[in-house]
């Protein structure tokens, strides 16, 4: 049986809610988690991240002393990424300079001549080294800082000056306004980030060069989550897999969440909502965003070339899908050689995922004739499966994007908060932490935003 009452209930079960969790406890704060399994969060933007999120994750188990945490090595694996743009695949690997020389030689009006004539000189095991330092500074810096950490600080100190070029090279092929830079810049932002835009933002850009030539990480959250799991029940914390019958929302405040189950209503003081907005809650988040949802496209394929691309994360943003209603997807092939693909979808009202199957069958099938030709229509129609997908992302316009207060404690509020359905009412006692709360800068500033308390 669950206590009465909690002071902080979680809703939403991941290894991000799990860390919420641990440190709440860790507070002296009694906490339950609600698995709901209605209630979902974004895989692929939180099972794949950088170095950069590595780090801190990793630094964070340091300092909080979550043991899991610091052992984040045993729950990620390497991972390649290949971009098909311009008819050409892009292979990423886990060498910063290697991954600047495959930009370089594909997309020669971005990085060619900067490479040749001040990259190519330079070892690349020296290169990767000073990258990877750079990278630990932004990782560990919110920790050393606090509240008065400057992300934009870190560049202007940066005394690499071949790792500042290149920086600043690339920022400026992207603010070139060229369709090939216009399309590079979508991609980079669907592949790292919950959101996307057309309006350029600096310390965003330079990120997400960051994230795309740095190493990539596929984690298993499910061996991370139980892990976390035992560390957050040693402290004391609850955990109820079940649905939230009734939101007990009392002059515009969540007060309690009626359970179904033998524990009825619970009483919480504080809560983090972990997942997406749903239909058919009371509320929703404040800020409304053009929403794209995901279907997922699942097949077992037989393929004389299907080695090479088992394991890697094949992305596919076509330029003229930008600004369409099906501008992106994304293939993964399994050890056993099955194909799990993400299509996205513009979430307009009253469409349903199923709308678009045919849509998803027949693009997916174009691309993975691509990389895999003479597969057989047929036999993909009759295999494949298709469901759907729980990765979200928002658009933001430029005009809403310029008027975010510049305040960082402004915008966070203003991500974090739920209103009323009926009334339109800021709806107090509850805290917004999934993924319609990230912005900029994806998962990185997602955590620090988040445990900046």
């Amino acid at each position: 049986m669950l206590e009465q009452s909690y002071q902080n209930h979680i809703i939403g079960y991941n290894y991000i809610s799990l860390i919420k969790g641990i440190l709440a406890l860790k507070e002296g704060q009694s906490t339950l988690i609600t698995s709901d399994k209605r209630l979902v969060f974004a895989n692929q933007w939180f099972l794949n991240i950088g170095y950069i999120e590595r780090a801190f994750l990793m630094h964070m188990g340091e300092v909080f002393d979550i043991e899991a945490l610091q052992d984040i090595d045993s729950y990620i694996q390497e991972q390649n990424s290949l971009l098909y743009l311009k008819g050409k695949l892009f292979e990423l690997s886990n060498s910063p300079y290697l991954n600047i020389k495959e930009i370089a030689r594909k997309l020669p009006e971005s990085l060619g001549d900067f490479f040749k004539h001040q990259l190519e000189p330079i070892e690349r095991e020296s290169f990767d080294r000073d990258f990877f330092l750079f990278l630990d500074q932004i990782s560990v810096g919110y920790f050393k800082r606090g509240s008065d950490f400057d992300f934009s600080a870190i560049f202007h100190g940066l005394k690499t000056a071949e790792i500042r070029a290149v920086i600043e090279r690339f920022h400026n092929f992207i603010e070139s306004d060229t369709l090939m830079a216009k399309q590079l810049h979508y991609v980079i932002q669907v592949m790292y980030q919950t959101v996307f835009s057309s309006r350029y933002e600096e310390l965003e850009t330079k990120y997400l060069f960051l994230s795309l030539i740095s190493p990539r990480y596929q984690v298993d959250g499910d061996s991370l989550a139980n892990d976390l799991l035992y560390e957050y029940r040693r402290l004391g914390g609850d955990l109820k897999e079940t649905e939230i019958n009734d939101w007990g929302i009392k002059n515009n405040r969540l007060e309690y969440v009626q359970l179904n189950s033998i524990d009825g209503n619970v009483k919480v003081e504080k809560s983090f909502y972990f997942a997406q907005d749903h239909h058919y809650l009371p509320f929703c988040a404040k800020l409304q965003k053009n929403a794209y949802r995901s279907i997922v496209v699942e097949c077992v394929l037989d393929h004389e070339f299907i080695d090479f691309f088992k394991n890697k994360r094949i992305v596919f943003a076509p330029q003229n899908r930008m600004g369409s209603d099906f501008p992106f997807w994304e293939l993964q092939i399994s050890e056993q050689g099955k194909l799990r693909g993400i299509y996205s979808f513009a979430d307009y009202q009253g469409t349903k995922a199923s709308f678009y199957y045919p849509a998803a069958l027949d693009d997916i099938f174009e691309s993975v004739k691509m990389i895999l030709p003479g597969i057989k229509k047929s036999d993909w129609v009759s295999r494949a499966r298709l469901s759907k997908g729980q990765d979200i992302w928002f658009e933001f316009s430029p005009d809403f994007k310029r008027k975010l207060p510049k305040d960082k404690e402004q915008q966070s509020l203003l991500f974090s908060q739920f209103t009323l359905k009926e009334g339109g009412q800021t709806l107090r006692g509850i805290t917004h932490c999934g993924p319609d709360r990230a912005r900029s800068k994806g998962l990185y500033s997602y955590l620090i935003d988040l445990f900046s308390n």
